[in-house]
């Protein structure tokens, strides 16, 4: 199409620069004289082979452009990473184009779909033709992909709306369908002020377009952070995505920790995939705790093509874990430290004002005490609001993190009952992935 496109802008210059000569009106009126009127029948035949030309030629060049943005997905570029627009411009994505069409005149516009060893990307629409409706206020619920015995759920996704609101367009990811689907059916129900309708759209899986990965690796490598081991499993790199798996203990270590009275819940796992010396882009993570114990996934862009190094670099460990410790305390600023599961937390003040008590204390910026409560004479009573909720800096990069307390009520024996507390430990380990 490009080279169509300088043949014509050559040609336009060249018609330009042509310099038509000063006489040349006289010299066609004195030929037109000497000439006999073509016959009339002569020249509509003429007029119209020149018209069924021009028609060719505009109608060829159009058909060309229609195929080549007909193999792409169009309108997704401000929804699309970097990776995506790459793969989308090797129309390496199945066009679909179906609608349904909802009882309030909304159209859901399947465009169509990526399907790599990761994941399914679904490119879909929601539009108001008339104008009228701000899709934004309505809601995608229950929106799965149904195969022959299976279903493939939705795992997250974004969307861009217009301007005026009436027309939004979504990228979700799914689980890729198995090696045996043939067709699939996209369902999905919108619920709005006015609506709550179910809608389904079917289709043939072009397993041409399907696309599989470039690593797929066992990597089977242990990160030990205070008794806690974290195995990395394995890494899949495909076109879309690139996938780490592992696990925190597994199910009979949870179980000695549960018999021990020291149950523990993994909050957040931080860790970065690094190839070739730069930080791959973090796309997203999960954690789940089943049979299996602990396990995680964390998602990152693709990798280079040109990959030369690739290792894993861990940065810490955000743990939930069950305290159940009482701290008695007094009244003033003179109640010191304390150490619990080895974080510091410093009790600054314990004062009353206005029938209440206040707690000021100081930990360490990610440690977090997860479920307190102030004992008064026995009493339970719940936090009725944080105060003072500070971050401060020390000279060596250390983070401490200030706040406040506030209880409703006082009493003469003061304790602070600590039920779960979040904690963060770091480490600088890394694993090196073999990439041969």
């Amino acid at each position: 199409m490009k080279e169509v496109e300088n043949i014509l802008k050559n040609r336009k210059k060249e018609m330009d620069n042509i310099e038509v000569p000063n006489d040349l009106e006289d010299r066609l009126l004195r030929a037109l004289r000497h000439k006999k009127v073509i016959k009339k029948k002569r020249a509509n035949w003429k007029v119209r082979v020149a018209a069924l030309l021009i028609i060719f030629l505009l109608v060829g060049y159009n058909f060309d452009t229609l195929a080549y943005y007909g193999k792409k997905l169009i309108g997704y570029d401000t929804v699309m990473n970097g990776t995506l627009r790459e793969l989308n411009e090797l129309e390496k994505g199945q066009i679909i184009g179906k609608k349904y069409t909802f009882d309030n005149g909304i159209i859901l516009t399947l465009d169509g779909i990526m399907i790599d060893e990761n994941q399914m990307l679904a490119f879909y629409s929601l539009e108001d033709p008339s104008g009228k409706i701000d899709v934004t206020d309505m809601t995608m619920s229950q929106n799965n992909f149904k195969g022959l015995i299976e279903t493939y759920d939705n795992s997250g996704g974004k969307g861009k709306s217009s301007e005026d609101g009436t027309e939004i367009k979504w990228i979700s990811s799914f689980e890729p369908p198995r090696f045996f689907e043939r067709n699939l059916s996209f369902r999905f129900n919108l619920i709005g002020e006015d609506i709550s309708e179910l809608g389904e759209i079917s289709f043939k899986i072009d397993r041409d377009k399907a696309m599989g990965y470039s690593i797929k690796k066992t990597i089977n490598k242990k990160v030990e952070i205070e008794g806690k081991n974290i195995l990395f499993k394995s890494i899949t790199a495909s076109p879309t995505t690139t996938v780490i798996k592992g696990s925190i203990d597994d199910i009979i270590s949870l179980a000695i920790d549960e018999i021990k009275g020291e149950r523990y819940r993994a909050n957040q796992l931080n860790f970065d995939l690094i190839a070739n010396g730069k930080v791959i882009d973090n796309q997203g993570s999960g954690m789940s705790t089943n049979l299996k114990g602990i396990t995680f996934h964390k998602e990152f862009d693709t990798l280079p093509t040109d990959l030369e190094s690739l290792k894993i670099k861990f940065k810490s460990l955000s743990v939930v874990e069950d305290v159940g410790k009482k701290v008695s305390l007094k009244k003033g600023k003179d109640n010191g430290n304390i150490e619990i599961l080895g974080e510091t937390i410093s009790i600054d003040d314990v004062y009353e004002k206005n029938g209440e008590t206040f707690i000021s204390l100081t930990t360490e910026e990610d440690t977090i005490l997860t479920i307190v409560y102030l004992l008064a004479d026995g009493k339970k009573v719940k936090i009725e609001e944080t105060l003072s909720d500070d971050y401060e800096k020390k000279d060596m990069g250390s983070i401490l993190h200030n706040r406040t307390f506030r209880f409703k009520g006082t009493g003469n024996e003061l304790k602070l009952y600590i039920e779960k507390m979040t904690y963060t430990k770091e480490s600088d380990k890394e694993i090196n992935i073999p990439i041969d």
